[in-house]
């Protein structure tokens, strides 16, 4: 099992088990977990490409640290996990989880926050290496 946190005043938590890796050893499911002011919401992605996009759009933040107009958004495959940023001075950074494919569906929402030095530097690094193949 690979885990890295991101974040701070709410943190995302992204896990990657063994048995979640394809054939070639990249991430096939990711279990993306929140903790935000009191609320733990957790789920399993999937993707085709080991989740390169969750990547890019990472990098993206970090290619941009020094801001942006708008918000910088991602979205997984199946738009089950979305993630908004907006640049203040520190990154916020908006999570949306939803377990529409369930008998009992659920959605969560909230937010974390990322600075964008050292912080926001980890969040790219550490993706990079556990999202990889092994």
């Amino acid at each position: 099992m690979s885990e890295i946190v991101i974040g701070h005043k709410g943190t995302l938590h992204l896990r990657v088990d063994e048995e979640d890796r394809g054939p070639d050893g990249t991430a096939a499911y990711l279990t993306v977990t929140t903790d935000l002011d009191g609320l733990h919401a957790e789920k399993k992605i999937y993707d085709v490409d080991g989740f390169r996009h969750l990547l890019s759009y990472f990098e993206e933040l970090e290619t941009n640290w020094r801001g942006w107009d708008g918000l910088k958004e991602f979205k997984s495959l199946e738009h089950d996990f979305r993630l908004s940023a907006k640049h203040i001075g520190y990154l916020r950074v908006f999570i949306e989880l939803d377990a529409f494919d369930r008998l009992d569906p659920w959605a969560a929402n909230g937010e974390f926050v990322l600075d964008p030095g050292e912080e926001l530097i980890a969040a790219v690094e550490a993706p990079r290496t556990f999202l990889g193949a092994r």
